[in-house]
């Protein structure tokens, strides 16, 4: 279903031309800057994957959406000063493994991703796999949607932590997880050791984020 509804989206011509500020900032206070492969887990509009390849990392970029990877080929076509550094593939929604080497990164960058994974389940099975593919002391900077999050407040509670969303008249319905604190995004990460937690929010006309920011690295 997301993966439907964000395909939609594209084709209606859903885009985005700015990376996320967190990203920004963090890759500079959390990777310092250090150039290596990085793994943009969900790169939907290519925003941050491009932000990754304009500060020098070789990026692999990977979605299940399959217009995503239509529009960020184009969008890479005119970049030929970076599209050698990337590597986009998509992903088949019902795949149990992505399809790298083992310690294959030095860094996964996954924002604005894992609450639409839908349950706990898989983003359990999805963080397995990032251990899987990391080099040892690797970091990842991932965020997921809070309790008053869009999703959550607009959604419907219909398990533990879990809601459906609707959004636009348009849309999809979809599942979405929302961890009630920040000790449950904490717990969720327990493949890697955690060096910092936070969160990032915005309330203004009408719209509300708050999702959870974590900079861990694998043992």
């Amino acid at each position: 279903e997301v993966a439907r509804r964000y395909d939609n989206l594209f084709k209606r011509g859903a885009d985005n031309k700015y990376p996320s500020l967190d990203l920004v900032r963090l890759e500079k206070w959390y990777f310092g800057s250090k150039r290596g492969r990085v793994l943009d887990y969900g790169f939907g509009t290519g925003a941050n994957l491009i932000h990754l390849l304009e500060c020098g990392y070789q990026v692999d970029g990977i979605d299940a959406t399959i217009e995503a990877k239509r529009l960020v080929e184009r969008k890479l076509a005119q970049r030929p000063d970076i599209r050698p550094r990337a590597a986009l593939k998509h992903i088949d929604t019902e795949a149990v493994s992505l399809p790298y080497d083992d310690k294959a990164f030095d860094y996964v960058v996954c924002l604005s991703v894992l609450s639409l994974l839908g349950s706990r389940e898989r983003i359990e099975r999805v963080l397995r796999e990032f251990v899987r593919v990391m080099k040892s002391n690797g970091k990842i900077v991932l965020d997921i949607n809070g309790p008053t999050s869009e999703f959550a407040r607009r959604g419907k509670l219909v398990g533990d932590d879990v809601y459906e969303y609707l959004g636009g008249p348009e849309d999809i319905p979809i599942l979405c997880y929302c961890p009630g604190d920040e000790n449950k995004f904490v717990d969720l990460l327990k493949p890697f050791i955690v060096d910092d937690v936070g969160f990032s929010a915005h309330k203004y006309v009408g719209n509300e984020i708050f999702e959870y920011i974590a900079c861990a690295r694998k043992p």
